[in-house]
């Protein structure tokens, strides 16, 4: 057994790359996203059957839809190394807020893969236009980082518990509610071709860097228990 940690920069970039290489070769997450997301706006253009929707209605419908690829493929960032036994090995050579960041900055990078491939379909599909793309891009980000930093969280806290997938929604939704609710009023801003506040930027990342502060700490707790 080692006497020690490795370093948690060193662990950071390992995770990383490591897990790349996995998505690579099964493509498992990044699968599992974009099919949901395709079938998703499919499902939604049909319906709407070419009919214009309001700015507001757009929003709402871009952050369910990303919001529910994350949780149809992020639920599992522990419990794919809980079925390969690879989560014992994690816990003697890791310690909990490197495998945190590891795995957050994972998920941001997959997250914003897919919302990449996800907005040119919506924006076709529901013929949305969108006139500012630089601050469309931020709050994107931004939102996608508050994502993947709670549901990084919440799938250690299930992924020993059944039922993961519809727990871990359960409670990954109301942590990300003031988030979700400040990213969809911005985007619709975006979509309408309004300059949102820079208040509502603020805000945005004020919340990623407190959640990712307090769930840094509250995951190190988390993994050493």
């Amino acid at each position: 057994m080692p006497d020690k940690k490795l370093p948690w920069y060193s662990v950071v970039g390992a995770i990383v790359h490591k897990d790349a290489l996995c998505e690579l070769r099964s493509s498992y997450a990044f699968s599992a996203l974009t099919m949901f997301a395709l079938v998703t706006l499919a499902s939604i253009s049909m319906s709407l059957a070419g009919a214009v929707v309001s700015s507001a209605l757009a929003a709402a419908l871009l952050w369910v839809i990303l919001f529910f690829c994350a949780m149809a493929g992020l639920s599992r960032v522990f419990v794919q190394e809980q079925e390969a036994g690879t989560l014992f090995t994690l816990r003697l050579y890791a310690n909990g807020q490197a495998v945190y960041f590891g795995k957050t900055l994972f998920n941001i990078l997959l997250l914003i893969a897919v919302t990449v491939l996800v907005i040119p379909l919506f924006v076709i599909l529901l013929n949305v236009t969108i006139p500012l793309w630089l601050e469309f891009g931020a709050v994107l980000v931004l939102g996608d980082v508050g994502i993947a930093t709670i549901a990084t969280l919440t799938a250690l806290m299930v992924c020993q518990a059944g039922g993961k997938g519809a727990l871990f929604t359960v409670v990954t939704f109301p942590l990300l509610l003031p988030q979700f609710l400040m990213a969809i009023a911005a985007t619709a801003c975006v979509f309408d071709g309004i300059l949102p506040g820079v208040q509502d930027f603020v805000f945005m990342a004020g919340y990623d860097i407190t959640v990712i502060i307090a769930a840094s700490i509250l995951f190190d707790y988390l993994w050493e228990n």
